[in-house]
C-alpha cells in the first residue's frame, strides 16, 4: 500500500514538473515578445487554487495529467471581448505578432523540454565519469558521434538458476570471474566449464557498488545468468558538449532500436512489441515503479527521457499540439492571409478530441498487457 501511495506521488511529481518545464517556455516566450498571458496552469478541470499576479492567473488544477497557457490570440476568437473591449486589434494579442514571434511562442514548450534533457544529461554524465549506463544494443552500425565505445559483459539473473540463491544483484555488469578479468561471453564460459563453482565479481551498471558472489554450477555446467553485451558511451574528450552529444547518440540508438523492430513486425505480422514501445500514464507509472529503488541519477535518466519524449509528441504535425500549430501559422505565412479563426478554433479542438481517445485507447491497451509490460520492465 504504501509502495503505491509512493508512485502516484512521484508520478504527479514527475507529470506536474514535466508540464511546468513545458508551460514555462509557453508562458516566457509569450511575455517576451509581449502577448497577453491570461492563465498559467498546472493540470486540468476544477482548480485545486489559484493567485492572481498582473494580468496572470496561476493555478494549480485537480487532474495533474498535463496543463496549459491561456493566451490571449491564441484560442476561441469569442475570448477576444472582454469587459467591453475588443482584444482582437490588440497589440497584446499573439495573432497581431509576426509570424516568427507566433512560431517561437509555438515552439518554446519542445525547446523547455529539450534544453532541460540536456541539463540533467550533463548532471548523469558528470557523476558518472562523463559515462553512460550500458546500452544493451548492438550499435557497430550506428555513426555514434563524439564518444569512446567501450564493451561491457552485462547479465541478468535466472529465476531457476543458482545464482540468484548467491545474493548476487538481479542485474549488472560481470567484471571478473575467480579473479581473472572478463570481456566477452566465451571468456566465461570456458571458465564456468569444468568447474563446481565460480566466483565472480560484479557491479552495478553505473559501476558504484560492487562486489564477489560465489556460486554452484549445476550438472549442465550453468550458474542460472543471462549474459548480454553492453555499451558504454564516454565522453570523457567531449565534457563540455556531452549534454546534446548523449541526446543526439540516444535518439540514433532508439531510432535503431525502433527501426529494428518495425522490420520484425513487418516481416512476422506481429505488432505486439511494437505496440508495448507507445505508452501513456500507465507505463509511465509501471516506469517509475520499476526505476524509483535504482538511484536518484536512473530516476533523473527517467524524467529527461520522458522530457524528450513530451517534446517529440508536441512537435508532431497535430492541430492540437505545438508541431501543428506552427504548421497552421507557417502556411498562412506562405499564403500571406490568416485563416479563419473559428474554423481554426474547430480543426483544434476537433484534434484535440482525437488526442483524448487515442490517449484512453492507449491506456485500455497498457491495462491489457499490464502484465507483459511489467514483466518488460522487471
Amino acid at each position: 500500500m504504501l509502495s503505491t501511495v509512493v508512485n502516484i506521488i512521484l508520478f504527479i511529481f514527475v507529470i506536474g514538473f514535466l508540464t511546468l518545464i513545458h508551460e514555462l517556455g509557453h508562458f516566457l516566450v509569450a511575455k517576451i515578445v509581449g502577448a497577453r498571458v491570461y492563465e498559467f496552469s498546472i493540470g486540468f478541470g476544477p482548480k485545486l487554487f489559484s493567485k492572481k499576479y498582473g494580468e496572470t492567473l496561476y493555478c494549480v488544477r485537480i487532474i495533474p495529467l498535463g496543463g496549459f497557457v491561456k493566451i490571449l490570440g491564441d484560442g476561441d476568437p469569442s475570448e477576444y471581448e472582454q469587459e467591453g473591449e475588443d482584444l482582437s486589434k490588440s497589440e497584446y494579442n499573439l495573432n497581431n505578432k509576426s509570424k516568427i514571434a507566433q512560431i517561437l511562442v509555438m515552439l518554446a514548450g519542445v525547446f523547455m523540454n529539450i534544453l532541460f534533457a540536456i541539463f540533467f544529461y550533463y548532471i548523469i554524465l558528470a557523476f558518472n565519469g562523463w559515462k553512460t549506463s550500458p546500452v544493451y544494443v548492438d550499435i557497430s552500425e550506428i555513426n555514434i558521434v563524439a564518444a569512446d565505445v567501450e564493451q561491457t559483459l552485462g547479465y541478468s539473473v535466472l529465476e531457476d538458476g543458482n545464482a540468484i540463491k548467491s545474493g548476487i544483484p538481479e542485474y549488472g555488469v560481470i567484471k571478473e570471474i575467480n579473479g581473472i578479468v572478463v570481456s566477452d561471453k566465451d571468456a566465461l564460459t570456458a571458465e564456468i566449464e569444468g568447474a563446481d563453482e565460480v566466483t565472480l565479481f560484479v557491479c552495478d551498471e553505473m559501476e558504484r557498488e560492487c562486489g564477489e558472489y560465489p556460486i554452484t554450477v549445476n550438472e549442465e555446467g550453468k550458474i542460472g545468468i543471462f549474459l548480454s553485451y553492453g555499451y558504454i558511451l564516454n565522453y570523457s574528450d567531449h565534457k563540455l558538449f556531452s549534454g546534446p552529444l548523449y541526446l543526439a547518440n540516444n535518439l540514433k540508438i532508439i531510432g535503431r532500436v525502433l527501426s529494428s523492430m518495425f522490420g520484425t513486425a513487418r516481416e512476422t505480422g506481429d505488432y505486439s512489441d511494437l505496440s508495448n514501445t507507445v505508452s501513456g500514464p500507465v507505463g509511465i507509472f509501471l516506469l517509475i515503479d520499476s526505476l524509483k529503488t535504482r538511484g536518484l541519477l536512473v530516476f533523473l535518466s527517467l524524467i529527461a527521457d520522458l522530457s524528450i519524449s513530451l517534446a517529440i509528441m508536441n512537435i508532431l504535425p497535430v492541430p492540437a499540439l505545438d508541431g501543428g500549430r506552427v504548421m497552421i501559422v507557417a502556411l498562412e505565412g506562405v499564403f500571406r492571409k490568416d485563416f479563419d479563426e473559428k474554423l481554426k478554433a474547430i480543426i483544434i479542438n476537433g484534434s484535440m478530441i482525437f488526442l483524448m481517445i487515442l490517449v484512453v485507447l492507449i491506456m485500455v491497451k497498457d491495462i491489457v498487457n499490464i502484465d507483459t509490460m511489467k514483466e518488460m520492465l522487471g
